[in-house]
């Protein structure tokens, strides 16, 4: 008699086959011995067996059902013992088998236990007895039922098998299992070739275990990703291909439902079943059972698979240390926290990938189409639906599932249906990735859900960071658990999450935004405005930028009494704002269109004030404190005419005022924010002044813009911003002067005064800045004095790399220049001297351009050539259109009409210095040219 018994098996559901082995015995001759044993290393080899099982109910028929087991099974095992043949069930089991060897090409092998082989081929001996007395009693009038198991039995007993008889029965079980499991091809080619793109996803997770090595180490195996992308399929594939190369083996799924339920004890419990047919493990304590797991299991070399571990204690409470395993052992982990395995020494962690377009095209047509008819009228909504389930393997089976066999109306119905109401079946596998967030975790996940999916990641942090959220941790948390990814600096969201995101917040009061925490879409923006009652649950609301939006009314701004995160991007706002949330963190409006911001403003929290284009005129009235805010962006509020009293904003740390065109002054408090790093006024086209006075404290600010400010007529005292590096005055075309104290800012690395047409000289103590990088004076007409290069207290910029002196109507370069050691990039274009200074001290220089020196007559010595051009400067100004190395020469007519002579000039240097020949940019324009290299 047999019936179903078996190791717990995770791939029963992909295979074609229910069983790998079908066991035929007579149970009183071998049950409690022969069979057992060979049973039990069937099931420590990872088989899926059917056998004697003593649950059945008594009087069951099992006819039928043992048939089906029969044909449901790859290979058919029939130990031949000394009873069997007195068992008309076991006969008739056995001619069911030979009928599937005959017509379904079943493997068969028979297994002579304490029985001749030719006793049984030719039915004599001790069978000989059991067939007369089946002749003349149970079957005298059924003679066929006798000549079929005749037949069957000579048949299967001249298959090729084993005589175990007065052999050591452990090698045989060893012999025997290894032939099946050889038979059996690891089970892997037949149930994953219905598994679209399996074969090579299941090499590479085989390659990470390098069980091809000569190599005794434990390894650890993390299977990592996102729910519902296929890691529990492709551990199963797995352990059922390499399961066979192991002593024990188990597969545990759904590893933290069992936890919650019971415990570590309950998995430890399964693992022993499974590895070492424990059964008697009820009478064990806890303890007991740990020592079990921890003495027995390090004796034998096992592959332990854990399916869905989403906490680390499920691991750590298995006393399963891999460092006492036995060698050669592994252990493989699915999980969709990628920081579970983190703890562990000597383990690899594979992240699982979507399906390629073409798989998820291909699976999907396989779920959803049965008929030709239907596929050609729905043919055209499959790239819809494709775009929907976004290559991920479970959204595609249940989409295909539930859109086969339907018309092409009722597709087109569920996909608009979709757009606001998600597959339950999907979110409710997705949700459980969630499982284990902290509070601040899964706020995090819902911000990006709902408003920042494809948002640089910088941006994101800065923004969670005012709303108190904690970023640092918090995404780097939600990475491991395959909720987001970041690619490109940017974050990334599967479109299944951003769906399982809003279907959160929409949960409660799916028709009533009012009530929902985040509002992200205009038109339920614009419902909220219709009700009166209910938006004190709103927290953030970030309406989409791309959104296009009609006239929108923002009074219901003032009953928000819990917003926290405002993002308005739109100029279409109308009505009145008489209050704003005083639990406002960040706030960021374009185009705001008030004059100020509402008088009873006081979000103490509140850590940006962004409203870029706005209409503002002032942005408060009065002196307000606001004691965490450290940005400020008020750029290019054209109507903007003082700025605010700074006393109240300690903690400022960046201010852009930049194209405020009607700012006429910077109030005097500014020089007491002591943390301001960026200070921009680019572009204020009426400012006339700006001054740090003595009672200033500036020592944090190190970039500040005043390009543009072309009413600027003199540069502020920067004794109280000694610690500034980037400083900027381009086009502030009345400066005529520039401050002494600018020679204190020893660290400024950056600094032009491009297109000052009116400076007339700068302090000779600029020498003494021994950091600066780059100093741009191109387009200042009136320099009369040009200290550059010059010695200031032993110091003369010692740093500088690029100097720019273009188009400074220049009669002489100053002699000077040429002491600057470190200068890679020189640019004299534009000038009015003849002849320029011996250069040869200059090994850096790798660029030079006298282009446009119409009375240039006489090159300069040249520094001995580089192979390369290299240095820093091209480091820092990677990708820009001017970084090329060489010696320009555009359009200077004198030197063309000496083209013989400069000739000789070049081909007089020694051998180094033919560098600058071989990268002379050749004259060529309308007007007399000199082309020296043909």
């Amino acid at each position: 008699m047999a019936s179903s018994s078996s190791s717990s098996n995770p791939s029963d559901s992909i295979q074609n086959y229910r069983y790998d082995v079908f066991m035929s015995f007579r149970g009183e001759d071998t049950r409690n011995s022969f069979v057992d044993h060979l049973y039990a290393h069937f099931i420590r080899k990872g088989l899926f067996v059917f056998k004697d099982d003593k649950r059945l109910q008594k009087g069951e028929s099992i006819s039928e059902q043992l048939r089906q087991a029969i044909k449901d099974s790859r290979v058919s095992i029939i130990v031949f013992s000394k009873k069997y043949a007195s068992s008309s069930w076991c006969l008739d089991e056995m001619a069911a088998i030979a009928d599937c060897k005959q017509q379904l090409k079943q493997t068969v092998f028979p297994v002579f236990y304490d029985v001749d082989p030719s006793d049984v081929r030719y039915q004599c001996g001790v069978y000989e007895n059991d067939f007369d007395l089946h002749r003349r009693k149970k079957f005298e009038h059924d003679p066929d039922k006798i000549r079929r198991w005749e037949r069957a039995m000579t048949d299967l007993a001249n298959s090729v098998g084993w005589d175990v008889r007065n052999k050591p029965e452990s090698e045989e079980i060893e012999s025997i299992v290894q032939a099946v499991i050889k038979k059996l091809g690891h089970k892997f080619s037949s149930f994953a070739s219905d598994l679209i793109g399996i074969q090579s996803r299941i090499q590479t997770l085989e390659n990470m275990l390098r069980l091809s090595l000569k190599n005794d180490d434990v390894l650890i195996l993390g299977i990592w990703g996102m729910g519902g992308i296929g890691k529990t399929t492709q551990a199963a594939v797995l352990y059922d291909k390499i399961s066979h190369k192991f002593d024990a083996c188990c597969f545990i799924e759904n590893v933290s439902k069992i936890y919650r339920d019971g415990g570590h004890t309950a998995i430890q419990k399964q693992i022993l079943r499974q590895t070492l047919q424990e059964k008697n493990l009820e009478m064990y304590s806890p303890f007991e059972i740990s020592g079990i797991v921890r003495n027995r299991l390090h004796n034998i070399k096992v592959l332990i698979v854990l399916d869905d571990v989403d906490q680390i204690e499920q691991l750590q409470e298995l006393a399963i240390n891999p460092k006492f395993l036995f060698k050669g052992s592994r252990i493989i982990v699915t999980t969709r926290d990628g920081h579970i395995l983190k703890s562990h020494e000597n383990h690899v962690l594979h992240k699982v990938s979507l399906l390629n377009e073409n798989e998820a095209r291909e699976l999907f047509l396989r779920k959803a189409f049965k008929n030709e008819d239907q596929s050609s009228s729905c043919m055209e909504l499959i790239p819809e639906v494709l775009k929907y389930v976004q290559c991920l393997p479970l959204a595609i089976k249940v989409m295909g599932s539930f859109l086969c066999t339907r018309d092409a109306i009722q597709w087109r119905d569920a996909l608009d249906r979709l757009k606001t109401n998600p597959n339950d079946e999907i979110m409710n596998v997705l949700e459980i990735s969630l499982d284990g967030l902290e509070y601040e975790e899964k706020e995090i996940f819902l911000h990006i859900a709902c408003f920042f999916k494809g948002e640089r990641e910088d941006y994101v942090k800065r923004i969670l960071e005012c709303c108190g959220l904690h970023p640092h941790i918090g995404i780097p948390r939600i990475i491991e658990k395959s909720l987001i990814t970041i690619r490109d600096q940017e974050i990334h969201m599967h479109d299944m999450f951003q769906e399982l995101g809003k279907k959160i917040v929409r949960n409660r009061f799916p028709e009533e935004p009012g009530s929902w925490s985040r509002i992200w879409r205009y038109e339920d923006f614009d419902q909220v405005l219709m009700v009166e009652t209910g938006t004190n649950n709103v927290k953030a609301i970030v309406l989409d930028k791309k959104e296009d939006i009609l006239e929108c009314r923002v009074d219901v701004l003032s009953r928000m009494k819990d917003l926290r995160l405002l993002i308005l991007y739109h100029q279409k706002f109308s009505g009145s704002l008489d209050s704003l949330s005083h639990m406002l963190r960040y706030l960021l409006w374009h185009s705001y269109p008030f004059d100020s911001l509402p008088s009873n403003f006081t979000a103490a929290h509140i850590v940006e004030l962004n409203m870029p284009n706005s209409s503002i005129k002032r942005v408060w009235e009065g002196r307000k404190k606001f004691p965490n805010l450290k940005r400020m962006d008020l750029s290019n509020s054209k109507y903007l005419v003082e700025t605010t009293d700074f006393f109240g904003t300690p903690e400022l740390e960046r201010l852009d005022l930049s194209g405020c065109i009607s700012l006429l002054q910077v109030d005097p408090s500014l020089g007491s924010l002591g943390k301001l790093a960026f200070l921009s006024l680019r572009n204020c086209t009426n400012l006339v002044s700006i001054d740090f006075d003595n009672g200033s404290n500036l020592s944090s600010l190190t970039v500040l813009h005043l390009s543009g400010c072309t009413k600027l007529e003199y540069t502020p005292n920067f004794t109280k911003a000694e610690n500034l590096k980037y400083l900027d005055f381009d086009g502030c075309a009345s400066l005529a002067m520039v401050n002494e104290s600018i020679g204190a800012l020893s660290g400024l690395t950056f600094l032009s005064l491009r297109n000052c047409e009116n400076l007339v000289s700068i302090p000779n103590n600029i020498n003494a800045m021994r950091s600066l990088q780059t100093l741009d004076l191109g387009g200042c007409l009136k320099l009369d004095d040009l200290p550059v290069g010059q010695v200031f207290n032993s110091f003369s910029l010692e740093s500088l790399i690029f100097l720019d002196l273009g188009f400074c109507n220049l009669l002489k370069v100053p002699d000077a220049i040429s002491v600057l050691g470190c200068l890679e990039r020189l640019n004299l274009q534009g000038n009015k001297f003849q002849s320029v200074c011996a250069m040869t001290s200059l090994h850096c220089l790798a660029y030079l351009n006298l282009s446009h020196c119409h009375d240039l007559i006489w090159l300069p010595e040249l520094p001995s050539g580089r192979e390369s051009s290299g240095g820093r400067y091209f480091k820092m100004v990677s990708g820009s259109r001017d970084h090329r190395s060489g010696l320009y020469l555009f359009d200077c007519p004198k030197l063309a009409a000496r083209r013989s002579s400069l000739m000789q000039h070049f081909l007089s240097f020694r051998q180094p210095k033919l560098f600058w020949l071989a990268r002379l940019i050749e004259v060529c324009t309308l007007q007399p040219s000199l082309s020296v290299l043909g």
